[in-house]
């Protein structure tokens, strides 16, 4: 039977793959599907980190192609996941996603893979359902190559990916090419909004929603306000905000 291992670096990085996608009863290994590998397919699953391992029976929930394998997580087994992440010694990488036939390794690790732009490289070949899930659990690069699909429909995706940075909100922020729609997703978390360099970014966009952008003002550090209101990179409604700011009531 084969054994899919995640062994885990980072314990942060354990507890935020169980409370995202583990806690749903699903996990994304990033492997390329074996060509006999099937649907429903009973396999068996390994969490594995300094701390020690989990292993539990599963079955195959979805294959996407350049993408990886998701496998079903039983709900009993989640407690004993997060346990790993309290006795792990703080560590930091990617995790490592390997498929083991046998005992021994038969296809690589996928956690360097997904970084070559060998995924981002075929987009189109891929179906909605396989770009969503690229979007969710992909790599910045793919992040940002499905950005760039004409499909703005998938677009949103990218915002839910678990794994994304602040720096890469902060730079979707500030481009004007986004649509008025993914700025307002933007802002609407207010743990983006809330951070200086995202919210200047969605003060300065253009695009950005009247109404947005003015928001963000109230996040923007006093150094930068003072910028606004001179009229530095800023619409009229923005500059007034800024204005409102720092001028003494």
């Amino acid at each position: 039977m084969p054994r899919f291992r995640i062994t885990f670096e980072d314990p942060a990085d354990l507890l935020r793959a169980a409370g995202d996608e583990m806690r749903r009863g699903v996990l994304l290994v990033k492997v390329e599907p074996p060509a006999d590998l099937e649907f429903r397919a009973a396999i068996e699953v390994e969490i594995a980190s300094a701390a020690g391992s989990v292993v539990f029976a599963s079955e195959v929930v979805s294959l996407l192609p350049t993408v990886g394998v998701a496998v079903s997580v039983p709900p009993d087994k989640l407690d004993e996941v997060r346990s790993l992440a309290a006795d792990m010694p703080p560590g930091s990488g990617e995790a490592r996603h390997e498929l083991l036939r046998d005992g021994a390794q038969a296809a690589p690790a996928q956690g360097a893979a997904a970084e070559s732009p060998s995924n981002a490289a075929q987009p189109a070949r891929l179906s909605f359902g396989e770009k969503v899930q690229l979007a969710l659990h992909g790599t910045k690069d793919d992040r940002a190559t499905i950005l760039r699909d004409s499909n703005r429909q998938l677009h949103p995706f990218v915002l839910r990916a678990p794994n994304v940075t602040p720096e890469e909100i902060a730079a979707w922020a500030a481009n004007p090419q986004m649509s008025a729609d993914f700025l307002k997703q933007i802002a609407d978390r207010k743990e983006w909004i809330s951070r200086p360099a995202i919210a200047l970014a969605l003060a300065r966009n253009p695009r950005a929603p009247n109404e947005i952008a003015v928001r963000a003002v109230d996040f923007v550090p006093v150094e930068h306000l003072r910028q606004l209101a001179k009229g530095v990179g800023a619409l009229p409604h923005v500059v007034q905000a800024a204005r409102r700011k720092i001028l003494p009531k």
